[in-house]
């Protein structure tokens, strides 16, 4: 379909403000659960394997549409897709404000992600149809910035929402901002298509990658806490392997895959993919341990982890920009070495506190503890923000660079849905190992204490919820004390290994760029084409 050469410019900004708010939302919910986590774990009382799951679920069900979306709505039509997925969306948030256990909260979280990825490709398509060549460019940086303050504002928000009303308030939020995106794009967007777009979709590699993520993802989630000791998790870890290699082959084989195994013939390409892999492994621990290690450790509120995390997400903001034109000026290489190192150096600060923070030649000598710890995980904060200012846009750049011109879209798409791959390993594994050092920590710091044999198998129970695991009712003052202080300083040790081996994993991103990327300018043009503009690649945790 071909839009009109007179374009209504005052329509237009109600365009951009509905796919703006449509896209808003999902990246939203991508970083305000993150301070919500310890609120919906006392409610359910909820283990960490629950938690795993409520962000994971969402990442696998936002990740796969996304790789079939685009082509959808360019067959069907780019604003059904996005009305389609703004509802689904909408409606799936007021089920999760509205969930009653853990399992409906899960079942809804994976409907949000489902609709979230229908929508999300449609609302980049729908601007690259709609505005005309010469303010499109100005248009999705627009679409950009906004979108990337919607992840920026996400842990303060969530955190106001959670300590002045309900981590419930975080999800219905979701639905004025749905309801008003949804009035403009009936009113305002119009229906356009493409008469190019493939007839056949790949539902086969669709199939055979979700289901290989979603048996490792079971395996990975549950295995840990039966100790592995039922085979059922070591098959369906199998399986998911299989599952895996067999979307490997039948991508070679058919003719319209959903991901051409051309893009790997290209080195940087390979490269830029491990590293993506392997940086977002690393920095997803960050997200995911951090809230629960301040709330349920350092009794922070969550508005305070929200703005203890913010300095992180502002740097993002401001130096994307910056370091995007940079790279396009003089190469990535530089930044995607110094990026991942600071990332790495911002890691292995946050090990630095311990269960408490004390005051340090007099420092903080009248402060509260909160306030310690906050100064002291900040400079981590920050320096991590730096590394991941100066890293994410040259990840989009290179992935660009290194394959030809009419493989952007491709490669750009592929990039983004590694990154998200990459973040639901990252909380699968790291959650499992976390469980498993915590457990070793805490067998060890109670070896001693006077307690029952009831009082064991109460803590073994109670294991899984990590930092927020409660000493039996009935104790000793002096016992219970012993036995907060031991899980407290179990999960500390549990937090600084996995701090220790993702800022391991950040300086082996770097060494990826020194062994695989080139230092290759991107030249750009002023014009786009809908199977280049894909989504950027933005941290999704």
């Amino acid at each position: 379909m071909t839009i009109s050469k007179s374009f209504d410019y005052i329509r237009g900004r109600f365009i951009l403000a509905a796919t703006i708010i449509g896209a808003g939302m999902v990246y939203l919910d991508g970083t305000i659960i993150t301070v919500a986590l310890e609120p919906i774990r006392e409610e359910f009382t909820a283990s960490v394997t629950d938690l795993q799951w409520l962000l994971d679920i969402y990442l696998l069900f936002l990740t796969v549409p996304i790789l079939m979306a685009g082509s959808l709505s360019d067959r069907y039509g780019r604003k059904r897709l996005f009305n389609i997925g703004l509802i689904g969306f909408t409606l799936a948030s007021a089920a999760c404000g509205s969930a009653w256990s853990m399992d409906q909260l899960n079942i809804a979280r994976a409907f949000q992600g489902a609709f979230g990825g229908m929508m999300l490709p449609g609302s980049l398509a729908i601007l690259n149809a709609t505005f005309p060549p010469n303010v499109r460019g100005k248009t999705v940086g627009t679409w950009s910035a906004f979108t990337a303050l919607t992840t920026a504002i996400g842990p303060i928000l969530g955190g106001w929402l959670v300590d002045f009303s309900s981590w419930r308030a975080a999800f219905y939020i979701n639905v004025p901002l749905g309801l008003m995106a949804l009035a403009l794009s009936l009113k305002y967007i119009p229906e356009s298509w493409s008469d190019t777009a493939p007839e056949k979709q790949d539902w086969l590699g669709i199939g055979l990658v979700t289901a290989g993520l979603a048996f490792l993802m079971y395996s990975l989630i549950e295995g840990p806490v039966h100790k592995w000791s039922d085979p059922l998790y070591s098959y369906t870890a199998f399986a998911g392997i299989a599952f895996l290699v067999a979307f490997i082959i039948v991508e070679t084989k058919i003719t319209n895959p959903m991901i051409p195994v051309e893009l790997f013939k290209y080195r940087v390409f390979t490269g830029i993919t491990i590293l993506t892999l392997v940086l977002y492994f690393a920095m997803s621990g960050v997200f995911f341990f951090i809230p629960l290690l301040l709330q349920q450790t350092h009794d922070f509120s969550a508005t305070r982890t929200g703005v203890l995390l913010l300095p992180l997400i502002i740097l993002l903001f401001v130096l994307s920009r910056w370091s995007g034109a940079f790279a396009d000026k003089s190469g990535p290489r530089q930044l995607l070495i110094v990026g991942p190192i600071m990332i790495a150096l911002g890691l292995f600060l946050s090990m630095i506190p311990g269960t408490e923070v004390k005051s340090v030649f007099g420092l903080m000598k009248d402060w509260t503890p909160q306030s310690r710890t906050f100064m002291s995980f900040l400079p981590a904060t920050v320096i991590f923000g730096f590394g991941l200012g100066l890293t994410v846009a040259p990840l989009t750049t290179v992935a660009l660079a290194a394959v030809p011109r009419d493989m952007s879209g491709l490669a750009s798409g592929f990039s983004n849905a590694v990154s998200r791959v990459a973040t639901i390993l990252a909380v699968a594994i790291l959650g499992a190992v976390m469980v498993t050092q915590f457990t070793n920590s805490f067998q060890e710091n109670i070896e001693g204490l006077p307690l029952s044999e009831q009082d064991f198998i109460y803590l073994e129970a109670e294991r899984f919820k990590l930092g927020g695991a409660k000493p039996p009712q009935g104790l000793s003052e002096e016992l219970t004390n012993q036995l907060q202080y031991a899980i407290d300083s179990a999960f500390v040790d549990g937090f600084r290994m996995m701090m220790a081996l993702c800022g391991f994993l950040a300086l082996i991103s770097a060494l990826v760029t020194v062994t695989m990327i080139e230092n290759k300018v991107v030249s750009h043009d002023d014009s786009f084409s809908p199977n280049e503009l894909e989504i950027p690649t933005t941290p999704h945790f």
